[in-house]
């Protein structure tokens, strides 16, 4: 008789500044998971990937994109989680560079051979944290929705979206009822 796999939460620090709001929201809600649980902290700027360029329809013959470098260690640590987690502030009303950069290649490995990168995502779950620096938390529909359709597209449940308010360094910490709402944010019932 096995038993269920240990869940690997892959945190992805999205932000283009280090100990940013978000990051800090993300710290105060992973703190809730239990020991057992695995993280993975990876700042995608730490990995920077090329710009995306998409040769799908470029030639007669299937592309079949070569993954190496940043691109192979941000494959192979998504791959390896039960639990993917955008930790990204709106910029722009959506996702910062890093975080859609990183989206985009999800495209090449949809279609890089020998990964099986669809079937190996579904049934993973996909989380957003995110801090903003308005009052109308409505402004970050955008990044949330972008995340929830990815998910919905590569058959991976939804975890849920945790939104601080904070605009300099640290405003996040005022946010109180963020921080109630990231005690909880991993071990409620998911969305």
């Amino acid at each position: 008789m096995s038993s269920a796999p240990s869940r690997q939460f892959l945190f992805l620090l999205a932000s283009a500044r280090a100990d940013g709001n978000a990051e800090q929201l993300a710290r105060r809600a992973a703190a809730s998971l239990p020991a057992a649980v695995r993280q993975t902290w990876v700042r995608l700027a730490d990995h920077p990937l090329p710009a995306f360029v998409d040769r799908r329809h470029e030639t007669d013959e299937a592309w079949a994109p070569a993954v190496d470098g940043a691109a192979r260690f941000l494959l192979e640590s998504t791959l390896a989680s039960t639990d993917l987690v955008f930790v990204a502030p709106v910029y722009w009303y959506s996702l910062p560079t890093a975080a859609k950069l990183y989206l985009d290649h999800w495209s090449a490995w949809l279609r890089a051979p020998g990964w099986d990168f669809k079937a190996r995502m579904a049934g993973k779950t996909m989380w957003a944290i995110s801090s903003f620096s308005d009052t109308d938390p409505a402004l970050a529909t955008p990044l949330r929705d972008t995340l929830r359709l990815t998910a919905d597209y590569m058959q991976m449940s939804w975890g849920g979206f945790l939104l601080g308010e904070g605009n300099r360094p640290g405003d996040v910490q005022k946010d109180a009822r963020a921080h109630a709402a990231a005690e909880t944010f991993f071990t409620r019932p998911t969305d």
